[in-house]
């Protein structure tokens, strides 16, 4: 008799074994919500600290799709000091009569970072989605490129990356003593999410885990 697909899922996750800690995601309890449907479709979600290399989610969903019988994996990615901290229950503490309301601390600025072999640093950005941002992005950094400027595209779109498709990139960049080479084209060094995901698969990230990806990208 085959296996039920949730048990099929489990030996699956328990041979990928987690880089930072050498253990596999199973034992390593790093993924969480498992969750299988009759129809064959599986969801999870993926637990990522800061320092963990986000081509783990990608790697986790190639090997869920070709598990037998199953017809559609996501894996949501979630930071896993966030995660664990809202599992424990919150505490309060009681008003006291006439107790003044305690001053909130404020969160210390985040110290600048210096990146003196960066040279000159183009910003296009927009509130609003699908106003031209990437457009501009793009034509910029392949004029800018042709007039003999050493230039690079980083694309911090993390939710719609579509840089790699208009600069005709689609490859994963590769990974040289622990760092990201970008690819090339037209000229223009190009690092994006897009990259590391597939064009079709949803990037689901929270605050810290963007803020690691694009540090890494810088």
């Amino acid at each position: 008799m085959a296996q039920p697909l949730q048990a099929r899922v489990n030996e699956v996750l328990a041979r990928i074994r987690h880089p930072r800690t050498g253990k596999d995601l199973v034992s390593s309890e790093s993924v969480r919500d498992v969750a299988t449907t009759t129809s064959g479709k599986v969801r999870l979600t993926l637990l990522l600290a800061a320092g963990d290399d986000p081509i783990l989610a990608r790697t986790v969903r190639k090997a869920l799709e070709e598990i037998d019988g199953v017809t559609e994996a996501t894996v949501d990615v979630a930071d896993a000091a966030a995660f664990e901290s809202n599992r424990k229950p919150a505490s309060r503490a009681l008003p006291v009569m006439n107790q003044q309301p305690a001053a909130q601390a404020r969160v210390p600025a985040p110290t600048p970072v210096s990146y003196p072999n960066l040279g000159q640093i183009i910003a296009v950005s927009s509130g609003k989605g699908g106003v031209g941002k990437s457009t501009v992005s793009v034509n910029l950094a392949v004029s800018l490129a042709k007039q003999g400027a050493r230039v690079g595209l980083m694309d911090a779109d993390i939710y719609g990356p579509n840089i790699p498709l208009m600069m005709g990139v689609t490859e994963p960049p590769m990974v040289i003593n622990e760092k990201i080479i970008p690819l090339e084209a037209h000229g223009v060094k190009v690092i994006s999410l897009g990259l590391l995901i597939d064009r079709d698969q949803p990037a689901i990230w929270r605050g810290p885990i963007i803020m690691k990806i694009i540090t890494q990208f810088l």
